[in-house]
């Protein structure tokens, strides 16, 4: 018989590495600026964090709609941005609202957490 007690500890490091924060207190912020037709959003990470680029953020409404966030540059290694990730999305819009998932990590930590920001 197999034990399952590695898959129920890999499950518990999962759930205790995802985080619910306010916006105030979130590692990244989004920014909303005007381009053309459309509004630009992107994701800055706050000083000392970098947003992993090997688990995409996103952001999804409520609508069931779900944006990806993406750059033009990563790291050399590919696993981080190099730049803020962004999108473009169409219409003019002032807010956003959503959750946004992402994943970020501390400059001086090899682990990354999973961030959920409702906006």
């Amino acid at each position: 018989m197999r034990s399952t007690r590695p898959a129920a500890l890999a499950l518990l490091a999962l759930f205790a590495g995802c985080a619910r924060v306010s916006p105030d207190e979130a590692p990244l912020r989004l920014s909303v600026a005007a381009e053309g037709p459309g509004t630009r959003l992107a994701l800055h990470p706050a000083p000392h964090f970098k947003i992993n680029a090997r688990l995409v953020p996103a952001l999804e409404s409520s609508d069931g709609a779900v944006l990806r966030f993406a750059s033009g540059r990563l790291t050399a290694d590919s696993a981080y941005f190099a730049e803020p990730p962004s999108v473009l999305v169409s219409g003019r819009r002032a807010e956003v609202h959503g959750t946004l998932r992402a994943s970020v990590c501390r400059d001086d930590e090899r682990v990354c957490r999973q961030v959920v920001i409702a906006l």
